[in-house]
């Protein structure tokens, strides 16, 4: 069945959703509220004890915690590696969170995996980018969009399907989710963002059909410093049996 997102959900599908994004979500959020100042008995000074989230207020002091967490931050900025001034970018917008764990930096991200359908029921893949400079990688992964602290997958759904297809949809473009898509997984690898540094993924994984969308491959440009970020789409058949 499905069910338009323009609607009021059910409370058996929404109500349940809500609550695992929550829980996810809720990590990151104490791990934003934390302070770096501890305060010792009520006659003594405050000692900044280490906290366990990176709670600096500059590039140059992520990059000195990075290296104390294990992170050789000299091959940033090299190849398709993007820079910590980017990573301080990322962690600044809530888009992420950096902690210690057993005394080596771990990245946290939540990502929205949005596995869109079209009508022979194909997924639809980010197959290359292009950046600005010439260089291209391959993604071979579903629309994807990471999640700032306390937001809902819903919202990161609209969010995803207007920043990352907007250039290939109509104006009046309707997302219509599938009912009890959802599902939760946690992995944990390395970032070819930021080698060296641990990712801990949680994936909060939906499907939908979006209207108007173009059932051929196709590509998106996105406004990037020094130009534009060319993307190229394809459909590719949904794996007979489904690990996520």
């Amino acid at each position: 069945m499905l069910a338009s997102l323009r609607s009021r959900a059910g409370p058996s599908t929404a109500g349940r959703s809500l609550r695992s994004a929550g829980q996810a979500n809720a990590h990151r959020t104490r791990c934003w509220k934390e302070s770096p100042l501890r305060v010792t008995m009520a006659t003594g000074p405050p000692s900044m004890a280490k906290p366990s989230c990176f709670a600096g207020g500059s590039a140059v002091e992520l990059e000195r915690w990075l290296e104390q967490g294990g992170v050789n931050t000299t091959i940033y900025g090299q190849g398709m590696a993007k820079t910590v001034h980017e990573l301080y970018d990322e962690v600044s917008k809530q888009e992420s969170v950096l902690e210690l764990e057993g005394g080596k930096a771990l990245r946290i991200v939540n990502v929205l995996s949005l596995h869109i359908l079209n009508s022979r029921g194909q997924i639809l893949f980010e197959d290359e980018q292009v950046l600005p400079d010439g260089r291209s990688r391959r993604r071979n992964v579903p629309v994807s969009e990471k999640m700032v602290a306390n937001e809902p997958w819903h919202a990161a759904l609209h969010r995803a399907v207007r920043e990352e297809l907007s250039g290939a949809l109509p104006e009046d473009y309707q997302v219509t989710l599938l009912d009890d898509s959802y599902f939760l997984r946690t992995e944990y690898s390395s970032s070819m963002s930021y080698p060296g540094l641990l990712t801990k993924y949680i994936f909060h994984r939906v499907k939908a059909r979006v209207s108007g969308i173009p059932e051929s491959p196709f590509s998106t440009t996105e406004p990037r410093p020094g130009g534009q970020l060319l993307t190229r789409w394809v459909w590719k058949a949904a794996p007979a049996q489904e690990s996520f």
